[in-house]
């Protein structure tokens, strides 16, 4: 098996990614040798951007309805490995505002 990257090497990697290609900002970036490298996203597009740079299966996307502040939101998780480090990229965001792909019934 080989050894995943260190911890600098990856946040590292992310940065380079987002300056190279333009990618968004993530609001929040976690890194650790336990678990891997941890973005969240403001919106479903950004989501998606960063998973398809990443080269993640769209059938490791899952969504689900959740309530934040009485509004009606839909979670999105996407899980995948890139670069030889597990990567979890999730965002929430308003029903109203996230793309039909990413809709509950719709990612079912």
């Amino acid at each position: 098996m080989t050894t995943p990257p260190s911890i600098p090497v990856v946040l590292f990697t992310v940065a380079d990614a987002m300056a190279r290609h333009a990618l968004p900002l993530p609001q929040k970036v976690e890194a650790s040798d336990g678990y891997g490298l941890e973005l969240r996203l403001a919106t479903h597009a950004e989501l998606r951007r960063w998973a398809r740079y990443m080269r993640l299966p769209t059938e490791q996307w899952h969504s689900q309805p959740y309530r934040g502040d009485d509004v009606p939101m839909v979670l999105t998780n996407v899980y995948g490995t890139w670069r030889g480090i597990r990567v979890r990229l999730h965002c929430c965001e308003p029903t109203t505002d996230t793309p039909a792909e990413f809709l509950p019934e719709v990612a079912a």
